[in-house]
């Protein structure tokens, strides 16, 4: 029934879908989890992790307030760009419980803020679709993935998803390619200019190739709780990937868009090789894709009962583990 319930999108499906957020969100209020302590060269989140590390409720808070804004956020790209049924808000619901699948992710933490980021690089790209004049969006592009690696490094990576974009949407001339590396540079020359007035370039410039030296090192352990519930959100997204049909309408324009997102799943597993003790919070990079396609799986169902039961499994798993197992093992 609740498959049917979110179809629509209006101010109760949202209200309900804020209060299983403050269900899944609620022990993180009363026993806020640390943020993860920057690794590598990431200015940005330091400045975070300085500011919040000492208040962890508000920390939880403001990861909270940035969560249910990226759910909307992408719901709405989702249903613009009729990548989902349009004006459905299920996306949103299965977005947001699959990004708080875990206690220790209910705070402020560099990937999520990088989320926010990767959802806006998605955003003018899609709009950015067989319009070459607009050379300020792939700029945009280009320039917030430098953002979002100054709060997560590994994403510097995700640059190279822009140029497969180009690819993918065969619009790739040098005007887009040079108008992307321009916008990835800019925030760079700003921080080299910083960097040099203090005397400290050459040292900070070395910790980037002393970061990108190690990859597979995985320091923080991987708990049973992690285990279990990331096997089971890996079993639902193939499930919705395997039966995924694209966008509703199937136009060539919507399965293009249909890609640009699955490419993200690619570019999520790259990129893992390098998360290192932030490791348990990187998945949450593919969790945009993961949505769409397990929303659009959901949506074709003629018959929704097991579909619905599942879920429903899931979703109390992850809000038994939340509140009691988690704290019960590791406490």
């Amino acid at each position: 029934m609740f498959i049917k319930f979110f179809k629509s999108s209006f101010f109760i499906q949202y209200l309900v879908i804020g209060i299983t957020g403050l269900c899944l969100w609620i022990s993180a209020f009363i026993t806020p989890p640390g943020m993860p302590a920057p690794e590598g060269p990431v200015p940005l989140y330091s400045l975070c992790y300085q500011m919040f590390h000492g208040m962890p409720l508000l920390a939880t808070v403001i990861g909270f307030c940035l969560l249910l804004a990226e759910t909307y956020w992408l719901t709405r790209i989702l249903s613009h760009h009729e990548l989902v049924l349009k004006n459905s808000s299920l996306s949103a619901l299965v977005f947001l419980v699959m990004m708080s699948f875990l206690p220790d992710q209910l705070t402020l933490n560099p990937i999520n803020i990088a989320l926010g980021f990767m959802i806006l690089i998605l955003h003018h790209l899609l709009i950015s679709y067989n319009k070459p004049e607009h050379l300020d969006r792939i700029f945009a592009a280009g320039f917030f993935t430098a953002i979002a690696s100054m709060f997560y490094l590994p994403f510097i990576l995700w640059f190279v998803f822009v140029i497969v974009s180009f690819l993918v949407f065969r619009a790739g001339n040098w005007r887009a390619w040079m108008a992307a590396f321009i916008g990835l540079i800019t925030p760079f020359l700003y921080l080299a200019v910083w960097h040099f007035w203090h005397n400290e370039l050459v040292v900070k410039a070395l910790e980037f190739p002393i970061f990108f030296g190690h990859f597979l090192v995985f320091p923080n352990p991987f708990h049973a709780d992690f285990w279990m519930l990331s096997g089971f959100t890996l079993l639902l997204a193939l499930w919705g990937i395997f039966l995924f049909q694209g966008g509703p309408q199937k136009t060539v324009e919507i399965r293009v868009k249909t890609n640009i997102l699955l490419w993200t799943l690619v570019f999520t597993l790259l990129s893992f090789v390098f998360s290192r003790s932030m490791a348990i919070f990187h998945p949450a990079l593919a969790m945009p894709a993961l949505a769409m396609v397990i929303t659009g799986t959901l949506i074709g169902l003629k018959k929704t009962r097991v579909a619905e039961t599942i879920l429903l499994v899931y979703f109390f798993s992850v809000l038994l583990n939340n509140l009691f197992i988690h704290n019960y093992i590791y406490h």
